[in-house]
């Protein structure tokens, strides 16, 4: 028969194998939390001990080598590598492979792609990449001069490329998959009001596109409701599924009165994004805009993709045309080196800055 003594020893040496459990049970979950925290701290713009970004420095201009579709009107820009990435403008069908040699300076033309081969254009506002895929994204809104509906404008596209060479992974019509957002848009409570409204208006207008997890942010000129810009989260495979009422979160982002994204690219721990005008100049047709300001800026935000609060970093330098695409090339715990393309000057003005 046991004694006190030895029930009192077993429990004190259970006490202890239950101790020791809790104390490495305990060591795990400080880690977790550790690693949670860490992951919180990340969307730091600048990383988890430094300062937020602040800073924007000209550091090169590039220039284009070879025929560029629309030059004047370029508006998307990504790359799916180190070497390769795809541009697009807003007044054609086509995007172009391009690739990035730095020594010279020079996006080098090394493909054109025509996406849809009839109608009227596309109105190709902004490319995301992730993976061996690229996506680009029609406006999703009515002609800015007239108002008028253009069934190409509804378009978003998944191009599948090779990511050794930059260019398709096989024939275009099994490496280019069409889908549209409309009927999402025009259900949804929020933009559902908004949607084919004329952008002097506030009508549903998107200008900005991003990837991350199998996820596209897209990203709104307009409407700006209540000083807020809007963000669609959407799964990819869903739109290009045809899932009729798939799943989304939309994002308010709180950039000021009458601001509107531009484009939207990810870094490592969320997005930065360009903010200008959400509305569009006045026409003929449309003499009084709304969220409309000649003279109206352009910003960089930081935005840490789960919050309503977006960091405003700086504004962009003042110079000719509108920031309209926004591509990352380098991106250190100190600083991000982005490539931006203006929609106006000839060939796009491809100018490279850095942020810190």
């Amino acid at each position: 028969m046991r004694s006190r003594r030895d029930y009192d020893s077993a429990a004190v040496a259970a006490g202890g194998r239950v101790s020791a459990r809790k104390q490495v049970l305990g060591c795990i979950l400080s880690l977790c939390l550790a690693v949670v925290g860490d992951a919180g701290d990340s969307a730091q713009p600048a990383g988890t001990d430094a300062k937020p970004w602040t800073h924007i420095e000209l550091v090169d201009r590039y220039s284009f080598e070879g025929d560029v579709v629309q030059g004047k009107d370029l508006s998307g820009l990504a790359f799916i590598s180190d070497r390769f990435g795809l541009v697009g403008a807003d007044e054609g069908r086509q995007v172009q492979v391009v690739e990035l040699v730095r020594p010279a300076k020079a996006l080098r033309i090394l493909e054109t792609i025509t996406l849809l081969r009839s109608g009227s254009e596309i109105d190709i506002e902004a490319i995301a990449a992730e993976g061996d895929y690229y996506y680009i994204v029609g406006s999703h809104g009515a002609a800015k001069a007239s108002g008028q509906q253009q069934q190409n404008r509804y378009r978003i596209f998944r191009l599948q490329v090779d990511r050794a060479t930059g260019k398709p992974s096989g024939p275009l019509a099994t490496a280019l998959k069409v889908a549209g957002l409309a009927d999402v848009l025009r259900a949804d409570p929020v933009l559902g009001p908004h949607f084919a409204q004329p952008l002097q208006r506030r009508g549903v207008n998107v200008e900005g596109l991003a990837a991350r997890h199998g996820r596209l942010y897209v990203g709104f000129r307009s409407p700006n409701l209540q000083g807020d810009a809007l963000v669609m989260e959407i799964r990819a495979d869903d739109v290009f599924r045809g899932i009729p009422r798939p799943t989304y979160t939309l994002h308010r982002l709180r950039l000021g009165p009458g601001l509107g994204i531009r484009d939207l690219a990810v870094i490592r721990s969320g997005f930065l994004l360009i903010a200008g005008n959400a509305g569009s100049e006045p026409s003929k047709e449309y003499s009084d805009s709304q969220d409309y300001d000649k003279g109206r800026e352009f910003s960089l935000f930081y935005w840490d993709g789960r919050n309503a609060q977006a960091h405003k970093i700086t504004a962009l330098p003042k110079t000719t045309g509108q920031a309209e695409a926004l591509a990352i090339l380098e991106e250190t715990k100190e600083s991000v080196t982005v490539l931006i393309l203006f929609d106006g000057p000839d060939g796009g003005r491809p100018t490279v800055y850095r942020i810190s």
